[in-house]
């Protein structure tokens, strides 16, 4: 440590004598320790200095705290030689620290937004108890090289560190990231059918946190539909006649499952369902929707034996003009599932072809005034995706899948 910062003030004093003698500063003489605050180390660059973090109440992180490494030096406590901690004393080379008073016994922390290079963090947890003294860390309760790390078996009122550092051996970090501890949260009031939240306005878009929610109703088996767990409920009405409801939800760590239905909460109707993969998979399902017709949408684990605990999520719900209309007008489209071009045809001129991700973002954009388009879409990842067509004065959405 001490040749790294000897290299480092040999540098700086040969660029400013570099500066004296070419005539370049011309101002007032700057003192050495001036120069030497052109670089200085991220506050929070020694435990003692550690930033305190606010404690969510969920696992939203609503609440975050910036974060950097850009310029930061090893530790001169807290080496963890001999601990679980792998290569602490070569990689902890640009750490910074972080530190929160428990306000249950389980709490997660989160590395979220990570830029720059490089992208692989690593977080050691210690226990300071209610007294906290950086010299006096004891062996790390935790360590991880995952960016969500979810902690048990905590001391209410105690103070935990948290220290960050690039998992490398190499220097000159430019990382920078947001920090968040949450608190699992209490059982949502949207737990079972009977109190779903209903959704009055689209395009509807927000975060939810479904980790408490419970099996209360047991599974839900309606034909047609994928089992699934009883997690959380919503409820949206169809405001146009013949419309396209569109819905997507992304997970944030967990397996989820979407399904829809008419009916009452005691006797269910599958109008669609969907989990085309296991972890973090974005999924979306589109239906035709009735005007006045109330849908019940169930987001939760996707299996009708095994209860697994569900997680936090974005949802977006949004209602369009059907297909329906654009049929009429002798439109089609092939293949589907599609490789890498969607070939449309109509009687009327197609004027626009619009591409959308399942999270709603145009991708593409194609504008003519012909009896037949083409949609490329090759370099695009396999998935779910959404096409608006305009034929003449009518447009529709439908869902494509890409291979």
């Amino acid at each position: 440590m001490k040749k790294i910062m000897k290299r480092r003030t040999t540098f700086r004093m040969l660029i400013l004598f570099f500066f004296l003698f070419t005539g370049l500063i011309k101002a007032d003489p700057i003192e050495i320790g001036d120069f030497e605050n052109l670089i200085a180390p991220p506050t929070n660059d020694e435990c003692a200095n550690a930033i305190s973090l606010t404690v969510n109440d969920n696992y939203l992180c609503s609440v975050k705290t910036p974060g950097t490494l850009v310029d930061a030096t090893a530790s001169t406590v807290a080496s963890d030689s001999g601990s679980s901690c792998p290569d602490v004393t070569t990689k902890a080379n640009d750490d910074v620290w972080f530190k929160f008073v428990a306000t249950a016994t389980s709490h997660r922390v989160e590395l979220k937004n990570i830029g720059n290079t490089p992208t692989d963090l690593y977080q050691i947890i210690y226990d300071g108890g209610t007294t906290p003294n950086c010299s006096a860390l004891s062996t790390p309760i935790k360590c991880s090289d995952s960016e969500t790390n979810n902690l048990t078996g905590l001391t209410i009122n105690n103070t935990y560190f948290i220290r960050v550092y690039s998992n490398s051996t190499a220097s000159g970090a430019t990382t920078t990231f947001d920090v968040c501890v949450g608190t699992m949260a209490t059982v949502p009031a949207n737990d079972d059918c009977a109190n779903a939240t209903i959704i009055t306005s689209l395009p509807h878009i927000a975060d939810y946190d479904a980790t408490s929610a419970t099996n209360n109703a047991g599974f839900i088996n309606v034909t047609d539909c994928i089992d699934m767990n009883d997690g959380v409920w919503f409820e949206v009405t169809g405001a146009i006649d013949g419309g396209n409801m569109i819905i997507t939800v992304e997970p944030t760590s967990w397996d989820l499952g979407i399904a829809v239905y008419t009916g009452t909460c005691g006797s269910l109707t599958c109008v669609e369902s969907s989990n085309t993969g296991p972890l973090n998979v974005v999924e979306g399902v589109s239906f035709v929707s009735t005007l006045g017709t109330k849908y019940y949408i169930n987001i939760a684990y996707p299996s009708g034996t095994v209860d697994q605990p569900e997680g936090s999520f974005n949802l977006i719900i949004d209602e369009t003009l059907s297909i329906d209309k654009i049929v009429a007008k002798g439109f089609s489209y092939y293949p589907n599932p599609v490789d890498n071009v969607l070939t449309m045809t109509a009687k009327e001129p197609i004027q626009q072809i619009s591409l959308y991700s399942v999270l709603g973002k145009e991708i593409k954009r194609v504008q003519q005034s012909e009896l037949r388009a083409e949609l490329n879409l090759y370099g695009l990842p396999a998935g779910t995706y959404f096409v608006k067509a305009i034929v003449g004065d009518a447009s529709g959405t439908f869902k494509i899948l890409k291979k």
